[in-house]
């Protein structure tokens, strides 16, 4: 018996691990149940790849003498909650 139900269809969740985060997700409905901390964890990876795209980025830039410009990014948008 699933130890958490889904809020919205009332369907037990699953345990599934993803980068090292244990999340409870809906078979049926396909909802993601977080745990406290879980999102800073998958923010903090997803910022860790972010950043090193970032370093390649720019060093590709200065390789090829173009002036480089952080963009913003998707993640940006949780800086709201720091």
């Amino acid at each position: 018996m699933p130890l958490l139900l889904c809020p919205n269809c009332q369907v037990g969740m699953r345990e599934v691990e993803r980068r090292g985060v244990l999340l409870d997700v809906c078979p049926q409905c396909g909802g993601v149940w977080l745990d406290k901390g879980e999102l800073e964890k998958l923010l903090a990876e997803a910022r860790e790849v972010e950043r090193s795209y970032e370093e390649e980025r720019e060093a590709h830039h200065r390789k090829e003498g173009k002036p480089y410009r952080k963009k913003k990014g998707f993640l940006d948008i949780f800086d709201l909650f720091d």
